[in-house]
């Protein structure tokens, strides 16, 4: 007992100096013009002493100290190489995950009589309980129920969502895990049926689903009910993202605005289940819930490596799925759209990029790695123009719609920079050279739509890109573009009947990629 009490006593001092230490190397390095590899090293120790300790100050100075360090060394142009780049935002996330572990004074010690006790029992007999509900309970105010709640989420044993206006606490595994361990775990009433899973009840309770397409540089949001119906939508304009802390950051700070502007998401707590989906045109893992790599257009805004599904769901209490753009249109048109009941469809994207979902019999093909669907990356022009993934021909350097701006700027000499700029040409002399792009990047896709109904063979196709591109009624482009579709696919695809492949064609905006991403979660949550 004696020696516990003196390391109790030596603990504020030991403190004390590891926060000294923690400025004086953050300040250290803000002076030097390249920062050495010892100092990471040094910086790195440091930090890992603190992470053990729970010392919430010496990594809230690190955490602070690294992010002004990026800031100077990135943000501000500053010519800094890759590997110190590399070093700076993964000591900035080890202390973003350390600062989000601390048991921040619970230790996982309470008195039973405690009222931080009582808040996690009151919480594991009844999910979803609000703050006001709580304090009633447990005879406090609601600033102490904010100051219990703070801590239980500090410490991993509750979680909290947004109910309309109101927070709803639930408890995590590791709270209930707390509970058991301890003997405070409420016991059901013996004459009432064992409740299932909680999983199960939250499968059962889902009404609401909330769908974010995310760009580089903007949020587009979705909330819709289970019969597809859109009731809100919200766009925010998206700075480049310097970690994943921040990246869910923003992401759940948008997510819960935007269910602010849906009121029949709110509630009394416990009653309206919300899922969440997340779409990003990337090579996205599902089971992981990571954007494994983003598209060269999205370099330098941090998307890649990022894992989103998991923080996302602790951040916003949401139980939350991350899907690629395809993808999530493949899920969308299975669950309320056109493949509705079709075991074996695909969805085909023209963006940036191109991209395809496939399902078959009625599941979306991730692959091996999560991705299966790459379409855009089928080699068309042997030889040809070099492509974002470094091989040459590929589909989307003919057929993106980055790719035909291109190639009419180079043809014209005009600073097209975007798809309606391009079209805009077909009433100038200019129109015989847009009208040229357009077939041959028609005959492209053509050919990429082709090889993948050969190797596929999908009852259906639901083409989506720019109106421009692929809605025949609407423009005269488009009719070009669409006859020249089906005119490939007509000679190259193989059929042992005889008849050709049906293609529905889509507009495609931020909307739709919104409404897609919160339908997949709809899809993917109920198991419908």
């Amino acid at each position: 007992m004696a020696d516990v009490r003196r390391r109790k006593d030596r603990e504020p001092a030991v403190r004390r100096d590891r926060l000294t230490e923690v400025q004086s190397m953050v300040d250290a390095m803000k002076s030097e013009k390249e920062i050495p590899e010892g100092r990471f090293t040094a910086l790195g120790m440091l930090i890992t002493d603190a992470s053990l300790a729970a010392d919430e100050q010496a990594l809230e100075a690190a955490h602070n100290g690294l992010r002004w360090l990026y800031g100077r060394y990135v943000r501000d142009g500053a010519d800094i190489r890759a590997e110190q780049r590399g070093r700076l935002l993964g000591l900035i996330d080890v202390t973003y995950w350390s600062l989000r572990r601390l048991p921040s004074g619970l230790q996982l010690s309470l008195d039973p009589r405690s009222h931080a006790a009582r808040f996690l029992v009151e919480i594991a007999r009844e999910p979803g309980l609000n703050n006001e509900t709580l304090a009633e309970r447990l005879d406090v105010d609601i600033t102490e129920i904010s100051r219990i709640g703070r801590r239980m989420l500090a410490s991993g044993v509750a979680w909290r969502s947004r109910q309309w206006r109101h927070n709803s606490w639930d408890i995590t595994p590791r709270g209930l895990h707390y509970l058991e361990e301890t003997g405070l775990l409420p016991q059901p009433e013996s004459q009432e049926p064992a409740s299932p899973p909680a999983e199960e009840r939250e499968a059962e309770n889902f009404e609401y689903f909330v769908g974010v397409k995310v760009r580089p540089t903007r949020l587009t949001g979705a909330v819709i009910d289970a019969s597809g119906t859109t009731l809100a939508r919200a766009d925010h304009e998206l700075e480049p993202v310097e970690s994943e802390h921040e990246a869910v950051t923003v992401l759940a700070g948008f997510v819960t605005r935007l269910m602010d502007r849906a009121p029949a998401v709110g509630g009394k707590a416990g009653v309206h289940r919300t899922g969440l989906g997340i779409e990003i045109g990337a090579h996205v893992s599902a089971d992981r819930g990571e954007v494994v790599k983003a598209p060269n257009y999205a370099a330098g805004v941090g998307w890649s490596g990022l894992t989103l599904a998991g923080p996302l769901r602790e951040a916003t209490g949401l139980p939350t799925i991350l899907e690629n753009d395809a993808n999530a249109l493949a899920l969308s048109e299975a669950t309320l759209g056109d493949t509705r009941g079709v075991r074996h469809s695909a969805v085909v994207l023209i963006d940036q990029g191109v991209g395809a979902g496939i399902v078959a019999d009625g599941r979306v093909l991730h692959g091996a790695t999560g991705a299966a669907g790459e379409i855009g990356h089928v080699v068309v022009e042997p030889g040809g123009r070099e492509c974002s993934c470094g091989n040459r021909g590929c589909l989307e350097s003919v057929v993106g719609v980055d790719a035909i701006a291109r190639r009419v700027r180079e043809l014209t000499a005009l600073p097209v920079r975007d798809l309606d700029a391009v079209l805009a040409l077909l009433s100038t002399p200019w129109s015989k050279q847009v009208e040229d792009v357009l077939e041959h990047a028609g005959a492209a896709l053509g050919t990429g739509l082709s090889a993948l109904v050969n190797v596929t063979d999908p009852e259906r196709i639901v083409l989506y890109g720019p109106r421009g591109l692929v809605c025949p009624d609407d423009s005269d482009s488009a009719t070009l573009f669409m006859a020249k579709v089906q005119e490939t696919v007509t000679h190259q695809v193989f059929s042992t009947e005889g008849k050709a492949v049906t293609i529905t064609t889509k507009p495609y905006g931020d909307a739709s990629g919104a409404r897609a991403a919160a339908m997949a979660a709809l899809r993917l949550l109920t198991r419908k």
